[in-house]
C-alpha cells in the first residue's frame, strides 16, 4: 500500500488528537515493555475470557452471577463490579474476580475490562500466558491484573488504565 503525504498527515494529526484528548505522551501510552511476548495461548486465553464474560455485558447478569458493585470508579478505567467468593489467589482466565464498566460515550455503563485479583504476597501470581500482563498490587490488599478484552487500549491489553476510557 502506497502511503500519501495526505494519509500520513490524517495519521499524524489523529496520533496528536489522541495525545490532547489524553493529556499524555505516546511514549506514555506504549507498553512500559515494548518487547513484551505473547503467543497463541495467550490469544487462547483472550478468546476464553470473552467467551465466559460475553454474558456480563449486562450488568443484571453480573450481579446474578454474584459480582457485585464495590462503588470503586477509577478515572481511565471504569466502575467495579467483584465477585468476592472466586478471589482465592489462583488465576483462571474463564473467572475474572472483577468486571469493569466505563460509560465510553453511549450515555450507559458498558462492559470493558475483566479484572483478576489475588490476595497480595511477596510476588504475583501466574497470569495470562507471556509476558505482557502487568500486575499491580492495590493497597495492602491484593494483586491486580487488568485484560481489556472489550474494549480496544492502546496502552495495551493488559495496562492497568485505558486513556481512552473517561
Amino acid at each position: 500500500m502506497k502511503t500519501t503525504p495526505s494519509l500520513m498527515l490524517i495519521n499524524a494529526l489523529l496520533i496528536a488528537t489522541i495525545v490532547a484528548v489524553t493529556g499524555a505522551s505516546a511514549q506514555q501510552n506504549m507498553h512500559e515493555d515494548a518487547a513484551c511476548v505473547a503467543n497463541s495461548t495467550t490469544i487462547d486465553q483472550i478468546n476464553i475470557a470473552q467467551r465466559a464474560t460475553a454474558a456480563f455485558h449486562s450488568i443484571q447478569a453480573a450481579e446474578r452471577a454474584g459480582y457485585t458493585n464495590v462503588n470503586l470508579p477509577v478515572p481511565n478505567m471504569g466502575e467495579h463490579w467483584v465477585n468476592f467468593e472466586l478471589v482465592d489467589g489462583v488465576f483462571e482466565a474463564d473467572k475474572p474476580e472483577a468486571l469493569v464498566y466505563a460509560d465510553v460515550g453511549r450515555g450507559r455503563l458498558q462492559l470493558v475490562a475483566v479484572e483478576y485479583l489475588a490476595p497480595l504476597s511477596d510476588t504475583p501470581p501466574e497470569g495470562y500466558e507471556g509476558t505482557c500482563d502487568e500486575w499491580s498490587p492495590f493497597g495492602d490488599v491484593f494483586w491486580t491484573l487488568h485484560a481489556w478484552v472489550w474494549y480496544p487500549n492502546i496502552s495495551g491489553t493488559f495496562s492497568k488504565f485505558n486513556p481512552m476510557v473517561p
